[in-house]
């Protein structure tokens, strides 16, 4: 059987993208030629590393390396 979550837990989901996605800004004229190791303390729903990764890899970032020292 394929396990699908539930709305309720759909809808959490997308308000913690929500909440996150206009944390952040990247300038695209900054972004480093190289990787970029993006560094969290804590981890709850992945939703800040997603954004973040994603803003990064939009503005030129050639690959994006995520570690985490704790998830919750």
């Amino acid at each position: 059987a394929v396990r699908t979550p539930s709305s309720q837990a759909r809808g959490r989901a997308a308000h913690r993208c929500a909440n996150v996605w206009g944390a952040f800004d990247v300038d695209a004229g900054g972004a480093p030629p190289g990787p970029v190791l993006l560094l969290d303390d804590a981890v709850d729903s992945g939703w800040t590393m997603t954004v973040a990764s994603t803003l990064l890899r939009r503005a030129g970032v050639p690959a994006v390396l995520p570690f985490v020292l704790a998830r919750h």
